[in-house]
């Protein structure tokens, strides 16, 4: 028996946005788990051990700063060595890679139905797209960095000229960003979908999506909130073990001097990791649903193809949902 289709190109709410999230892991979990693991897993891995070697490298300095007469501030130093760059390098990495994976994936399926496509056909979506995903990533971070120079910039300078002027700046920022962020932060992501969907350059991309986000910029607020509060709570139960073995050997060797961290922790901070950036797919194939449902509601494209599909001989493989 065939499965049925979800229709992507559908007006949904708060509640189903969620809902057809969990059903399309449910009904491709097999296929979606194996495009994880074997097109972006590697990349996963590879930031996963950048990861647990940063942190066996943080404790370690952690412990020797306490025993030695070494400054804070060397200290400090120390940690951002290129242990952190490689860190932060394969993070991005593996981030683009399960986007990019997961995006691909749910194109495959709108464009061939369940069943009928491979993992060789979502890798071969995902070379395609290389160019538009590393041209998104390029600007919008470069974008990000010149914001926070100027920030910075202003912020330094009002707080040379008032101390108070700067606290309450700091303050005025810290709640614009949690406004502003959770919309800004889908509008991110969707911009990678547009790009991998719509002939369009980066910022055309990026205005699609305010285009669609246009008078939803509450509600958006609230799904990217609860996505992330949902997907962050999930994946804390895979952080437990780690944190608890990090704990251990901070105390540990802040008792005995000792800076060297066991190959056990690396295992366990590695798979603890590993398996909790693989649950942040979760949070792509959220914002893609969303706005696929946004896209619908400014168009409405995907009305206008089941009214045309009225009267039209219905396919017998793949059966449509709405």
């Amino acid at each position: 028996m065939s499965k049925e289709k979800i229709n992507f190109r559908v007006a949904r709410d708060f509640g189903e946005i969620f809902n057809v999230s969990i059903k399309f892991i449910r009904q491709n979990f097999k296929l979606f788990f194996q495009c994880l693991l074997f097109i972006a897993g590697p990349f996963v891995l590879i930031s996963a051990i950048a990861g647990a070697f940063y942190q066996a490298h943080a404790i370690s300095l952690l412990s020797l700063s306490r025993n030695t007469s070494g400054s804070p501030f060397a200290y400090l130093m120390n940690q951002f060595g290129w242990e952190y760059a490689l860190f932060i390098l394969s993070s991005a990495l593996s981030s683009l890679a399960l986007l990019a994976t997961v995006y691909s994936f749910m194109i495959e399926y709108n464009e061939k139905g369940p069943e009928g496509f491979t993992v060789s056909d979502v890798n071969r979506r995902v070379i395609s797209n290389i160019g538009n995903v590393f041209a998104v990533f390029i600007v919008m971070a470069l974008l990000t960095l010149l914001f926070v120079i100027v920030i910075v910039g202003i912020f330094i300078g009002i707080t040379a000229a008032s101390t108070m002027l700067g606290v309450f700046l700091a303050f005025f920022l810290i709640i614009v960003m949690f406004i502003i962020f959770p919309p800004l932060a889908w509008q991110l992501s969707a911009t990678y979908l547009v790009k991998m969907t719509e002939d369009k350059g980066v910022f055309e991309s990026f205005g699609r999506t305010r285009q669609v986000m246009h008078g939803n910029f509450w509600w958006t607020w609230v799904v990217v909130v609860c996505a992330m509060l949902g997907v962050g709570l999930a994946s804390a139960v895979f952080a437990i073990p780690q944190s608890v073995m990090q704990m251990v050997l901070t105390f540990t060797h802040a008792k005995s001097g000792n800076g060297d961290t066991s190959v056990s922790f690396m295992i366990v901070a590695t798979v603890c990791t590993f398996c909790s950036t693989l649950l942040y797919s979760v949070m792509s194939l959220i914002n893609g649903f969303y706005f696929f449902s946004l896209a619908e509601k400014d168009d409405g494209k995907g009305l206008m193809e089941r009214i045309n599909e009225i009267g039209q001989t219905p396919k017998t493989d793949v059966e449509q949902q709405y």
